[in-house]
């Protein structure tokens, strides 16, 4: 009889091991870029199959993914009805925006403290790419280019654990919360509260920076409370 040496048999488990953990991976990223570029969109039902079919991988490893996203809070799982991408409530929002103001307003004096000239230029770059993307179609990538300007300033304060928790606020606001929700007036607002954050930065006033940052954070968890209100009385009614 052929045996297999214990030997030969570790390494084919452990093969085996990264490559399915690597198939899990490529699930995770391709669910969340969809989630990204809205092609499933908030409060959606997950339909295994169908998702599987059109990433081309097996169903185990999208199950999998699926997890690691609810972990995330970008996904939500309800009993005998399977998953749903996750659609944000007035509670989250608030908590998400209180988090955000604690996060940023504390990094300020670190940005404006380690901002070398070429950090303020990739800024400034950041805040072009929002305040040109206004695209009626592509509110999405709006959020997501706001999101960017205050990631970019973020990295400046570096400091990893303030970034990595900020990412993950950001990222539940910008996926959770329907694009069709942004008004005209509010993209208009929120370029001008950036671009008052961008001069005081540039200044290296703390304070106005601080200020600035407080204002723009509270006037954008507001908006989205009321337009998630709006909806919901419309769903009532």
């Amino acid at each position: 009889m052929k045996t297999t040496s214990p030997k030969k048999a570790s390494t084919s488990t452990r093969k085996s091991s990264s490559q399915k953990g690597k198939t899990i991976e490529e699930a995770y990223k391709k669910i969340k870029n969809m989630i990204y570029f809205h092609e499933l969109v908030p409060g959606q039902k997950i339909i295994y199959s169908d998702l599987a079919r059109r990433l081309n991988i097996s169903m185990t490893p999208v199950t999998q993914a699926l997890n690691r996203l609810e972990y995330s809070n970008l996904v939500r799982y309800e009993p005998n009805k399977g998953y749903f991408v996750g659609e944000i409530t007035e509670t989250e929002a608030r908590e998400l925006y209180e988090m955000r103001e604690a996060l940023e307003i504390f990094n300020i004096p670190s940005i404006i403290k380690n901002l070398k000239p070429k950090d303020l230029i990739e800024i400034k770059k950041s805040f072009k790419d929002h305040s040109r993307s206004r695209d009626p179609e592509s509110r999405r990538l709006l959020i997501l280019k706001d999101a960017q300007f205050h990631m970019k300033m973020a990295e400046y304060g570096n400091n990893k654990v303030i970034y990595k928790q900020l990412k993950g606020a950001l990222e539940e606001i910008c996926l959770k919360y329907r694009p069709e929700y942004m008004g005209e007036e509010r993209i208009n607002d929120a370029i001008r509260e950036h671009r008052a954050i961008l001069n005081a930065i540039e200044k290296r006033d703390a304070d106005s920076a601080i200020t600035s940052m407080k204002g723009h954070i509270r006037k954008g968890m507001e908006y989205v409370i009321n337009s998630l209100r709006q909806r919901n009385r419309h769903v009532l009614f």
